[in-house]
C-alpha cells in the first residue's frame, strides 16, 4: 500500500464555531474561484432612490473576508463605493473569522446581530448552522420587492424555504499543468499510477473546494461507494491540505501539477498573463459540482427598505458583471453581459452536479463524519 499524505493543523481536523459544527463554513481564502475569484442595463432600476432611504443611513452586511480583501482582486471595495454613491448611505462590511457560525452563536446567546444580511450563504452553510440553531437565524425574503430578481435563472435557487436569494455560481473542477501531465478525464483516471503523488486537494472539513469535491464523489459513487473511492485516492498518495490557498500555492510553486479548484481558473490566469498551458481545466466525466452562493436577511434585521435596496443592487446586471469579473464566478441574473475573457477562457461543464438543501439536510454531517473516519482515522 502506498503511503498516504494528510496535512492538517496540529495533526488534527480543525473545527470552529458552534459545538458539533465543523469549520465547513470557513472559506479558507476562497472567493468562489481561483485567485482568491460592464453589464448592460436590462432590469436595472436602481438609479436614483432619493426618498426611499434616509440620508446618512448605515447598512451593515456580513460576508466572508476574501469577498472584501482578497490578495488578487475582490468585489467588496467596488460594491461599497458604488452602492454608497448611488444610495447616499454608508456600507459597512462585517467579516468575522467564524462567519455564519459567529452569528449563529450570537443568535443562540440572545445577543444583537449588527448586519442586516449575509452575502455568501451556501447550501452547506444553511444545513450545518441549523443543526445547532435555536429558532430562525434568517428570514424569508420577499422577492417581489426586488426588481432584478425576476431575471434570476431557476437553476440557481437552492433554498426551498426562500431565505437565500441566489447571488453567484461557480463550478468545482480539476486544474492541471498541461506541460507536465496529461488531462484526467474521469474520476477513475485520478487513481492511475501516472497521478501518484501528483494530486492535491483541500480538507472537506475546512474548505469549500474540498467539500464540493467530496459531495461530487458521493454523487458519482453513491453513499455505498464513495468511501472506497476515497480510500483508493489516498492509496495513490493524494495530498489533503488544510485549505484551498495551501493547495493552490503548491500548484503555483510547481510542487504538485494537479489540484481540485474551479473551472474558471483560466479566466483568472489570463488576467495576470500566466502561462495558460500550465492552467488547463478538466471537468471530470464532463461534470462540475456547483458552488452556489446567495444572500439572506437576518431574522433580527430592522431596516427592510435599505436591505432590499442592497439586495436589488447586487442583482443588477452591472453589479453581477463586476462580481463575476473580480470574483471569477458566474452571474445568476440572466441579463448580465460578462467580460470578454469569459467567452474565451471560462469552462462550463456539460452537466452541473448539486445536492440541494433537502438532500444535504440530515446527511451532510454523517457524510463528513464517515469521510473523517475513513481518511483521517486510517492515517
Amino acid at each position: 500500500m502506498r503511503r498516504r499524505t494528510f496535512l492538517a493543523s496540529s495533526g488534527a481536523l480543525v473545527t470552529t464555531g458552534l459545538a458539533g459544527c465543523s469549520a465547513v463554513d470557513i472559506e479558507d481564502g476562497e472567493n468562489g474561484n481561483s485567485g482568491d475569484g460592464g453589464g448592460n442595463d436590462g432590469g436595472d432600476t436602481s438609479g436614483d432612490t432619493e426618498g426611499s432611504v434616509e440620508d446618512d443611513d448605515v447598512l451593515a452586511v456580513g460576508t466572508y473576508s476574501t469577498f472584501v480583501d482578497a490578495p488578487s482582486d475582490s468585489p467588496g471595495v467596488w460594491i461599497k463605493e458604488t452602492f454608497e454613491e448611488r444610495h447616499d448611505v454608508e456600507l459597512e462590511w462585517h467579516t468575522p473569522d467564524q462567519e455564519l457560525n459567529y452569528y449563529a452563536e450570537r443568535h443562540n446567546q440572545g445577543l444583537e446581530i449588527d448586519p442586516e444580511l449575509f452575502l455568501g450563504v451556501r447550501p452547506q452553510n444553511l444545513v450545518r448552522v441549523e443543526e445547532n440553531l435555536e429558532g430562525d437565524l434568517f428570514a424569508e425574503t420577499d422577492e417581489s420587492v426586488l426588481s432584478n430578481a425576476e431575471n434570476i435563472g431557476d437553476e440557481y435557487y437552492f433554498d426551498p424555504e426562500g431565505r437565500a436569494v441566489p447571488t453567484f455560481r461557480s463550478h468545482c473542477g480539476i486544474v492541471y499543468d498541461g506541460r507536465n501531465v496529461t488531462e484526467p478525464e474521469t474520476f477513475e483516471d485520478l487513481l492511475e499510477d501516472r497521478y501518484e503523488s501528483q494530486i492535491a486537494l483541500s480538507n472537506p472539513q475546512d474548505s469549500t473546494t474540498g467539500l464540493l469535491f467530496l459531495l461530487w464523489t458521493i454523487d458519482r459513487f453513491d453513499e455505498d461507494g464513495y468511501l472506497d473511492y476515497w480510500s483508493d485516492l489516498m492509496d495513490n498518495d493524494v495530498r489533503v491540505l488544510n485549505s484551498w490557498s495551501d493547495v493552490y500555492t503548491q500548484f503555483e510553486e510547481e510542487e504538485v501539477p494537479v489540484v481540485v479548484s474551479y473551472t474558471n481558473d483560466r479566466v483568472y490566469a489570463s488576467r495576470f498573463g500566466n502561462d495558460l498551458e500550465k492552467h488547463r481545466v478538466s471537468t471530470l466525466n464532463d461534470q462540475g459540482y456547483a458552488n452556489m452562493a446567495g444572500m439572506a436577511r437576518f431574522a433580527d434585521g430592522s431596516d427592510d427598505d435599505l436591505a432590499h435596496e442592497f439586495m436589488d443592487f447586487i442583482l443588477e446586471p452591472e453589479t453581477q458583471a463586476e462580481i463575476a469579473n473580480r470574483n471569477v464566478t458566474g452571474p445568476v441574473n440572466e441579463e448580465t453581459e460578462l467580460p470578454e475573457a469569459y467567452a474565451e477562457y471560462a469552462i462550463e461543464p456539460e452537466e452541473t452536479v448539486l445536492f440541494g438543501y433537502d438532500e444535504l439536510k440530515g446527511n451532510l454531517t454523517d457524510w463528513l463524519d464517515e469521510w473523517e473516519r475513513e481518511v483521517v482515522g486510517s492515517n
